[in-house]
């Protein structure tokens, strides 16, 4: 599953974290469109529970416009809940987790 987030992650030029385990979480952010293209992609894949928790859209007026607003600027592993939290606060992104 790892491999495979992380090729899908890149195809559809989506940044943000993933911690594995439990709990797991994967934080994405990107295109509306290639977001929820992932979702679908990975919905399949052996999981005891998936959920979409959290969604946050904003208006952007031209792909130079995503890029600027995206929090993370590349696709990581994370392996401990603090540091996933931590990254959340420092980028704004609290109220999603």
């Amino acid at each position: 599953k790892r491999n495979a987030i992380r090729d899908l992650t890149s195809c559809y030029h989506l940044t943000g974290r993933v911690k594995i385990g439990w709990p797991g979480i994967i934080l994405i952010e990107g295109k509306e469109e290639d977001c929820l293209e992932f979702i679908d992609q990975i919905r399949p894949m052996s999981w005891q529970y998936l959920v979409v928790r959290g969604e946050q859209q904003e208006q952007v007026a031209n792909e130079a416009d995503l890029e600027k607003r995206r929090k993370f600027d590349s696709f990581h592993e994370i392996e401990d809940m603090s540091t996933l939290a931590k990254q959340c606060r420092d980028v704004g992104l609290e109220q999603l987790f």
